[in-house]
């Protein structure tokens, strides 16, 4: 009877010690959490046999399975580039940081997505448009800024910093007028004067669309012409392509030869012309829609 009570004693213990090794492949733990031999335990501490090999095997174990697992390693593509060479920000630490329910790296490269390398001037433009980043830093990342906008102004910031050479190196900016006349407009008025001054037949990004409205919003901020929130905001814009059309057209008499600066004045003639006549076409179908509008009106007495 003595020797039944002593073999279920000790097969009782090998399964207290195959649970505690368990915990130990688990979670690599070296405390002892179940705390059974005090004894034991300071013997396996001092001793140096094969009964302390076993006990540091589940560690070993643990640190080579994770050693085996791939350790996952983030490759920033090309819209990451844009945002580190734009913003200037560090895309991991963009990763860790959150801006509600997205991270700050979704919410700015879906700004970037549409940025454009320039052609020209490069240092003096992304210096530029780094300080217009920097003045705007939160309402980029609160979403708060259209990301329209931000695109009209980072595809074309040469237009807005043109003639700013005198500021010396890294001094070029964008006039804070130029955000005071994209409020007043709206972005919905914006969008829809862009696809007026270019047709868009990929049904893309406007890209010479929004190119002539920079040109036009950089035009009113350098001749301080004002835009009424309850005036027609098609009306300062055709004003603006009539004067520059004026404009290419006094050079074009004033010119002989026939020069790259010249052809350079026919294509500047024929993209205002484009862009007044699809203005006129615009304001016509406008006028026969509110026509239409009021023959209904009175069928409807």
């Amino acid at each position: 009877m003595f020797e039944f009570w002593k073999n279920e004693w000790k097969l009782f213990l090998e399964d207290i010690s195959s649970v505690k090794n368990g915990f130990l492949r688990i979670f690599g733990l070296k405390k002892d959490y179940l705390m059974l031999d005090s004894s034991s335990q300071q013997e396996e501490q001092v001793g140096i046999g094969v009964q302390d090999e076993t006990i540091q095997q589940p560690d070993f174990q643990v640190q080579a399975d994770q050693q085996d697992q791939p350790v996952f390693k983030y490759e920033p593509d090309a819209i990451d580039h844009k945002v580190t060479a734009y913003f200037g920000e560090n895309i991991e630490e963009l990763r860790q940081n959150f801006s509600g329910d997205k991270t700050q790296h979704e919410v700015l490269r879906e700004y970037a997505q549409f940025f454009k390398p320039y052609s020209e001037e490069q240092e003096m433009c992304n210096s530029a448009f780094r300080k217009y980043y920097d003045r705007h830093a939160l309402k980029f990342a609160t979403e708060e800024l259209p990301i329209e906008q931000a695109r009209i102004v980072q595809n074309n910031v040469d237009l807005f910093i043109k003639g700013q050479e005198v500021f010396g190196e890294n001094g070029q900016f964008i006039d804070s007028r130029v955000d005071t006349l994209f409020e007043k407009i709206g972005m919905e008025q914006v969008n829809k004067i862009v696809d007026i001054l270019h047709d868009n037949a990929d049904q893309g990004v406007n890209v010479q669309g929004e190119r002539l409205f920079a040109e036009v919003i950089t035009h009113m901020v350098d001749n301080g012409i004002k835009v009424d929130k309850a005036a027609d905001v098609m009306e300062p814009v055709k004003l603006v392509l009539e004067e520059k059309l004026n404009d290419v057209h006094a050079s074009l008499r004033s010119h002989e030869d026939w020069n790259e600066e010249y052809q350079s004045l026919l294509s500047q003639e024929r993209k205002y012309l484009y862009a007044l006549n699809r203005i006129e076409q615009y304001e016509t179908e406008k006028r026969i829609s509110e026509f239409e509008e009021k023959l209904n009106d009175l069928e409807a007495i």
